[in-house]
């Protein structure tokens, strides 16, 4: 269950890759790599983990995602059913901040890109406008070669630390758990929590994963997170529920129990302290015409 480092295959021809993906069912596991990563969702539906951040995605998602930073864009269960018809397509750019360490990281025009690429190292996604505006800039990336495609990219990354349609993903707390020493420990915890959210996970468990005793843990835990094992766990699985009543395709107490929670009462006293309303307020905000 370790986060998976992954060698991105690079082209002798460019410092900057671009993938058009369109499968069944993304499948890529909990990863990370050193190359700064755009990735934009044309079609599709999931749940994108980035850090100690998880929300679900859809059509427009777009997400900067900076080097070193564990993620993970799951599809929803349907999608790797085989079903005729039914894919998801992704745009990806990866390239390496390295090639903008050099005489223009210095230049005040690149004030906004080196700020943008700082906070790339908790994700970033990008909302409202800003989609639409991103999405036209990345599909016209694969229109261009040589130095024009280095440009496109300095002119989508300018747009990105200009724009104020986006949002921090990953906590500042999980970024410095992420460079200590120690980090493989907490991410098998972590990871073991996301792939395993829908179950039963006891404390005995999680600990005995990462070696340690549950009193050692939850210290070690609360330590390096500011939060206890337990408020994470619920985040992860809060976050899957609010998914589900975006789609309203079940009922809260379906809801409940699809998103790892015992009992419906317990399911929405966490709902409330995490989100501030009760899940059939969300559900009914939500449903509000905008």
């Amino acid at each position: 269950m370790d986060v998976l480092y992954e060698k991105l295959p690079k082209s002798s021809e460019y410092s900057i890759n671009y993938l058009e993906v369109e499968v069944p069912c993304l499948d890529v596991p909990w990863h990370y790599h050193p190359e700064t990563e755009i990735i934009y969702v044309e079609k599709g539906t999931g749940s994108r983990f980035v850090g100690d951040h998880s929300e679900s995605f859809g059509p427009g998602d777009i997400g900067l995602i900076g080097p070193n930073l564990p993620h993970v864009w799951k599809s929803d269960p349907q999608y790797c059913k085989n079903i005729p018809g039914l894919t998801v397509r992704v745009l990806v750019v990866h390239f390496d901040e390295g090639i903008f360490k050099n005489s223009l990281s210095v230049l005040p025009e690149m004030q906004g890109i080196n700020q943008l690429l700082y906070e790339s190292q908790f994700g970033i996604k990008f909302i409202g406008p800003a989609q639409a505006h991103i999405e036209i800039q990345m599909k016209a990336i694969i229109r261009t070669s040589g130095i024009d495609k280095l440009l496109r990219i300095i002119d989508i990354l300018d747009f990105m630390s200009k724009t104020k349609d986006k949002q921090v993903l990953a906590s500042i707390g999980y970024s410095k758990i992420r460079k200590s020493v120690d980090f493989d420990r907490f991410d098998k915890a972590h990871r073991y929590m996301i792939d395993s959210f829908q179950q039963n996970i006891s404390l005995e468990k999680v600990s005995d994963i990462v070696g340690m005793t549950p009193t050692s843990f939850c210290r070690y835990f609360k330590k390096h997170t500011k939060k206890s094992f337990h408020t994470v766990l619920n985040e992860i699985r809060v976050g899957h529920a609010c998914k589900l009543l975006i789609e309203n395709k079940m009922n809260i107490s379906g809801i409940c129990y699809e998103s790892g929670f015992n009992n419906v009462s317990n399911f929405n006293e966490q709902f409330k302290k995490i989100k501030g309303i009760s899940p059939s307020q969300y559900l009914k905000d939500r449903e509000k015409p905008s």
